[in-house]
């Protein structure tokens, strides 16, 4: 090709440095979405396992109807059972018929959790844990077992002297009882990683002391 004068027509190249230039330009973009990138990728998941949470909480509730109010009873670790000649269940398989789920063992089912990364839902066949001491309970109306307090005074073991002995129950209201959290703490918040749960009265909502009643 020529220009209009008849001198050929020759094409800039890049030079070296403009080639770092915009090397070091892409190289700028990409640390400024990575993060944003990681921030929405770890959101999506966060919803997903609200989601599943959710589900799991009204399934729970349908199993109590069908079940003269009593809570389910199942292993917290279904691969290491607390009476190995009597197992209990795995929640997967206690609540799944109410579930209305084909396969619960499929990778989009509501037992796994989108960031669980050890393997949870393979091992134990939900990135749930049940919360085990709520057991044959009865929904919404959960108490302990009576509990011996004993109440001493004194200043030292030696010299202290009860001054009260009795039983008593410890409610657990189903605003701060957790029916299913994540086995383990998979996702990121600050300042540390956490757990979300079902609570008893069917909200989702991260395990913090606050959630739990416990807080200060």
């Amino acid at each position: 090709m020529k220009t209009r004068s008849g001198h050929p027509l020759r094409r800039k190249a890049f030079t070296l440095i403009e080639l770092l230039v915009v090397l070091a330009i892409i190289g700028i973009l990409a640390g400024l979405l990575l993060p944003a990138l990681g921030r929405a990728g770890n959101k999506g998941r966060e919803m997903v396992c609200t989601s599943n949470l959710r589900q799991l909480g009204m399934a729970t509730r349908s199993y109590t109807d069908a079940h003269g109010d009593r809570l389910p009873s199942a292993e917290l670790l279904p691969t290491m059972p607390i009476l190995p000649d009597r197992p209990l269940p795995r929640i997967r398989d206690v609540l799944a018929p109410h579930l209305g789920e084909p396969d619960s063992a499929s990778d989009s089912s509501v037992f796994r959790c989108p960031s669980d990364r050890f393997d949870y839902f393979e091992e134990q066949g939900s990135s749930y844990q049940w919360n085990t001491d709520l057991n044959g309970s009865r929904m919404d109306e959960t108490k302990s077992d009576q509990i011996r307090v004993i109440t001493k005074v004194g200043s030292s073991v030696e010299n202290s002297r009860v001054v009260s002995d009795d039983t008593r129950q410890l409610r657990f209201p189903p605003t701060v009882t957790p029916l299913l959290f994540d086995y383990d703490n998979f996702h990121p918040r600050s300042p540390e990683a956490g757990r979300n749960a079902v609570f008893m009265d069917g909200h989702v909502a991260p395990m913090t002391p606050e959630n739990l009643g416990i807080g200060g």
